[in-house]
């Protein structure tokens, strides 16, 4: 069954995530793909930790690669930021079971990824998601600072445990966010079952724990590469994402990188 996923349009938001790096777009999931995600999740549980996010999901599920190749999310993304084209890079599920009370640190998500130029990620809430169950936070802007932050390691609970390449000159020192709230501009949304984040591969974000004892968070995310992105393995440190078939400076033309929406 092919249903699309677009319930509003979008083309009026290509202003604000230009200008903030992040959108959120209500009922962006009709109920039917929000159920067949809820089912792939569902069979992916069976691992039961606590936290966990789980790469490439749709090489394992049916249900994720169905949504990626035929809900219309590929055109969603490139109607948000006017790009002719969308290229999977690679989908991810994220579960915060009940009493995870650790945070995901603060971090960008394109220094991990041997890609150049624009890269969009959906993030889905396939739960009630708030503060007490752990909200994304962004800093607005931060996607124009320039900076490209230091990768990380984290544990099974996402937490912080050391730098990726702590010498490489091409990354730069992240600051404490986290202890140092006041001095930035940070926003989150309570989220509702079907509504998306839409953000960019340099904006600045973290999550809240889950602090409570009956609900979990369930998430689902995309990652699109969009035009004006070219492979090259010198960035990053996501070597399951390197592709022997591509050369640095290649666009994304690649079976490991489908094309998912074009417009051209």
């Amino acid at each position: 069954m092919t249903e699309h996923v677009l319930q509003k349009e979008v083309k009026n938001l290509f202003e604000e995530y230009s200008e903030n790096g992040v959108v959120v777009i209500r009922n962006a999931i009709n109920a039917y793909w929000l159920e067949v995600l809820r089912e792939a999740v569902e069979l992916q549980l069976q691992k039961k930790k606590r936290y966990f996010d789980n790469r490439n999901m749709r090489m394992q599920s049916g249900g994720f690669k169905d949504f990626c190749l035929n809900s219309g999310i590929g055109r969603l993304v490139a109607e948000l930021v006017n790009s002719k084209g969308t290229r999977l890079v690679f989908d991810q599920m994220f579960v915060k079971e009940v009493g995870t009370k650790t945070r995901t640190g603060w971090h960008t998500d394109q220094p991990y990824w041997p890609i150049l130029g624009p890269i969009t990620t959906t993030w889905i809430a396939l739960d009630y998601v708030d503060d007490e169950n752990g909200a994304l936070e962004f800093i607005p802007g931060s996607h124009h600072w320039g900076k490209k932050y230091h990768p990380f390691l984290t544990d099974q609970l996402g937490a912080f445990v050391k730098h990726m390449k702590p010498d490489d000159p091409q990354y730069d020192e992240m600051p404490d966010f986290e202890a140092n709230r006041d001095k930035y501009e940070i926003k989150s949304w309570s989220l509702d079952p079907g509504d998306m984040l839409a953000f960019d591969g340099f904006i600045v974000h973290s999550a809240k724990g889950n602090q409570t004892s009956t609900r979990r968070r369930r998430g689902y995310a995309v990652r699109f590469a969009t035009d004006g992105a070219t492979y090259d393995p010198t960035q990053g440190v996501a070597n399951w994402l390197e592709d022997e078939n591509l050369e640095p400076g290649d666009v994304f033309e690649s079976v490991k990188f489908p094309l998912i929406y074009n417009n051209h």
